[in-house]
């Protein structure tokens, strides 16, 4: 099956952050808890790679190019984004960036919306859920670097080597995220609708399209019929809607 790209795409973010394992003071090697004190120093951003939806080029910051750049520069792509597309960024990379924002003195960016693919992801029986599996059985060869734990603290010392090859891992996981993004197409009911709202121009929510075929059952909300529409590009389904200050079509699953 071919991937289907968005047709006249928002403003899209495909992001992946890394981050630096802490350090702590512990009396034995199975200890369950550590205690906050005993840390002598925090996990935090070591670096981040994102680029906006159909650009080839990833746009690159880390802690040795400077930290408050850094942090600053993430926070302005989420201004600008209306849309952010992750791997689990929900639980991990939104809320320790928010954590690097309040710690560097910044306001929230603006509104956007989360396509958090390793939710989407949930809903297959995949035995593994990683990126690299999934993306695998997809048919798209997986990662080829993984995070390695004494890469990354070298990456942080200056090893030149080390940072080079954290930044292609980092950019490699913003090029899979977009190839399953683009394959996960029609399988994404709850995705923000895309494109602008043309009053009767009815359009496909997932991937922007207008070429809609009328199916030949309704779809049953609670107490209202719709009209059911299947997208001939990226088979999503989506119902008609009837009000004249939203989206006249809405995902269903």
């Amino acid at each position: 099956m071919t991937s289907t790209r968005i047709k006249d795409p928002s403003k899209i973010l495909i992001l992946d952050i890394e981050r630096l394992p802490g350090l702590a003071r512990v009396w034995e090697p199975r200890s369950r808890y550590i205690a906050p004190r005993a840390f002598v120093q925090w996990p935090r951003l070591l670096c981040w790679s994102a680029r906006w939806y159909g650009q080839k080029q990833c746009q690159f910051a880390a802690e040795w190019t400077g930290r408050a750049a850094m942090i600053s520069e993430i926070w302005g792509l989420y201004d600008e984004a209306e849309i952010v597309v992750t791997y689990n960024g929900i639980t991990f990379d939104n809320k320790h960036l928010r954590s690097e924002w309040l710690e560097s003195g910044l306001r929230p960016p603006r509104p956007w919306k989360d396509v958090d693919l390793y939710r989407v992801v949930k809903q297959f029986g995949f035995e593994s859920k990683s990126l690299d599996t999934v993306t695998r059985r997809l048919g798209r060869p997986g990662k080829a670097l993984h995070y390695d734990m004494e890469l990354a603290q070298s990456a942080a010392a200056g090893d030149e080597k080390a940072q080079k090859l954290m930044r292609r891992y980092n950019a490699g996981d913003v090029e899979l995220t977009e190839w399953l993004y683009d394959r996960l197409r029609g399988w994404i009911p709850t995705h923000p609708f895309i494109g602008e709202h043309d009053g009767d121009d009815r359009r496909c929510n997932q991937c922007g399209s207008t070429n809609l075929v009328n199916q030949p059952t309704k779809y049953r909300a609670v107490v209202v019929d719709y009209n059911l529409l299947r997208c001939d590009d990226c088979g999503g389904l989506v119902r008609s809607g009837w009000h004249s200050r939203v989206a006249s079509t809405r995902g269903v699953s």
